[in-house]
């Protein structure tokens, strides 16, 4: 941690810099390391801080009002540190530990604070005594905040803007502005270095939402044995909740210091109304951004949507050149993006390589699952000799750099265009039909392993099975056979049985169309749950 110092103007304007020098010369002079010609009751000559060993010293060069160190004039060279305030006319320096750009709030532990220098109220009471507001100066400040407040600053420009508004307004010393995040306060603004608010008043505030004013808090028993309130010379706090018409969002806190002003019943009620208008322009700040921000996540999804659209298959008939097949293929995401596969390509001009596959999970993280299986699927089809050795080269990769937990079942095969031989490997996938023209089928229920992605050491099988001239292999993923209808039905095998034995002799295009408008026509309009995809592929043997 390094030694800091943060020095404010009476203009409220704060500013932290790092002790990396010896010596500090203070006071209005240009002469000076830290001049500030405009400051009134600075010397021009007025201090300096300097280092001793570990330790910051500061001493006075006879200026005219004297030098404060935690509200007492000094007349030796004295140590400074930790939070200790340095006055000088109406220069203030706080020292600190850490970066130049932190603040630090701290929250101390206190009990009720004094009835009869404090006073409270909510809200309502608040913008019931309105007439409270209508003072000149304080109708100025409610003018002005309702003009600044309309401008359509960021977010985290307007937590700036309304706490400097608020310090303003009532000429506060110090302020705070601070927000609930998942019930937990997050700084958002701060001006005048680091402070310490009273759990007693933050509870007050979000909690009760009641706005909060103590007159002078060296007359308060609790507050007094503070030393934090002795240190900073803390005499007046004004603490109020960010309230919109349905809940709290957050607190701003200010106090004043000995040298400034005592803070009134009529900066309570102002500064209450002003909480209020912020806090109902930061909720529409946060709807805007967050309007924003799904327009853009809308835009994303659209990109990813048509990326992923253009990896699968889309031009059919695929290849016009072989007759020895028919094949079609369709997939629904259930979002923008889905986590289903399926692909075809030829390994060499006798042999077509065919693939469906379901990623566990939805939308983008699953299409990026896909998208690298996809990629590691093609990559070593073309390089193994059978569908087992290529599924145990990719459950290799995947398991290798799998830190996300998902995984994907497959279904690979390759059909022999000479012979109608198949050759297939499934890591946990729903079993294909292989069916014939008159509408007998069965399922290939032969297993090479489990999923891919999850376990190492894995060597998945090749299974054998042959097609005949005419007969086909429907692949399909379990958004198929998990459909439901209003009645909460599901689609299931039998579904599907009944669907491909009634048009098994139909045109492979015809017959993927006609599942999906059939499996549509079952939902009746029942929100799709999981990807659809179905693939069909028919052997017509050599012409």
């Amino acid at each position: 941690m390094r030694d800091l110092i943060t020095i404010q103007t009476p203009d409220k304007k704060t500013h932290t810099i790092e002790l990396d020098r010896d010596s500090y010369r203070i006071g209005r002079s240009p002469a000076n390391d830290l001049s500030y010609s405009n400051i009134p009751g600075l010397s021009r000559e007025h201090l300096v801080i300097e280092r001793q060993g570990t330790q910051w010293v500061v001493r006075d060069l006879g200026s005219t009002f004297g030098t404060l160190v935690n509200g007492s004039r000094i007349d030796q060279p004295t140590v400074v540190g930790g939070q200790d305030r340095i006055t000088a006319g109406q220069l203030s320096l706080t020292f600190g530990k850490g970066h130049p750009d932190e603040t630090v709030v701290f929250v101390e532990d206190s009990r009720a604070l004094a009835a009869d220098d404090s006073q409270s109220g909510t809200l309502e009471t608040m913008l019931q005594a309105e007439n409270q507001v209508r003072s000149g100066e304080h109708m100025r400040a409610l003018i002005r905040a309702g003009r600044e407040l309309a401008t359509h600053l960021p977010l985290d420009r307007l937590f700036d803007l309304i706490l400097d508004l608020s310090v303003q307004a009532v000429q506060a010393s110090r302020g705070v502005l601070m927000t609930l995040e998942s019930d937990e306060l997050k700084l958002r603004a701060n001006q005048g270095g680091a402070l310490r608010i009273s759990s007693h008043v933050r509870d007050l505030v979000l909690r009760e939402k009641r706005s909060l004013l103590v007159r002078d808090a060296m007359l308060d028993a609790q507050l007094a044995a503070h030393q934090s309130i002795v240190a900073d010379q803390i005499r007046s706090i004004l603490a109020v909740p960010l309230q919109t018409d349905e809940r709290v969002i957050g607190l701003i806190y200010l106090d004043s210091v000995t040298f400034v002003r005592e803070f009134t019943r009529d900066d309570l009620s102002l500064l209450t109304v002003m909480a209020n208008m912020a806090a109902v322009r930061i909720e529409n700040a946060r709807l805007a951004e967050i309007e924003q921000a799904e327009k853009l996540r809308a835009q994303e999804l659209e990109h990813a949507a048509m990326i992923q659209r253009s990896m699968l298959p889309s031009v059919f008939p695929a290849f016009p050149d072989h007759s020895e097949f028919e094949l079609h293929g369709s997939m629904i995401p259930a979002r923008e993006v889905g986590g289903d596969l399926f692909d075809f390509f030829l390994l060499d001009p006798d042999h077509l390589a065919f693939v469906v596959g379901d990623v566990s999970g939805k939308g983008v993280p699953a299409a990026l699952y896909l998208a690298v299986s996809r990629t590691l699927l093609r990559a070593t089809a073309r390089l193994e000799t059978e569908p087992g050795e290529c599924l145990t080269h990719i459950n290799a990769s995947l398991v290798e750099q799998n830190t996300s937990g998902m995984f994907i079942t497959l279904f690979y095969g390759v059909l022999n265009l000479r012979t109608g031989e198949i050759l297939f490997s499934s890591a946990g996938h729903n079993p294909p039909y292989l069916f014939c023209r008159d509408g007998q089928l069965r399922q290939l229920r032969e297993k090479s392993g489990p999923m891919l992605g999850l376990l190492e050491g894995i060597e998945y099988r090749t299974e054998v099975a042959r097609l005949a001239p005419g007969e086909g292999l429907l692949m399909y993923t379990d958004g198929v056979t998990e459909a439901i209808n209003p009645r909460d039905e599901f689609f299931n095998e039998s579904g599907l049985e009944q669907y491909l034995a009634a048009h098994a002799a139909d045109a492979m295009d015809q017959l993927i169309d006609g599942l999906r408008a059939n499996i549509q026509t079952f939902a009746a309009g029942k929100p799709q749950a999981d990807d659809i995809t179905v693939l069909g592929l028919r052997y017509l043997g050599q012409l």
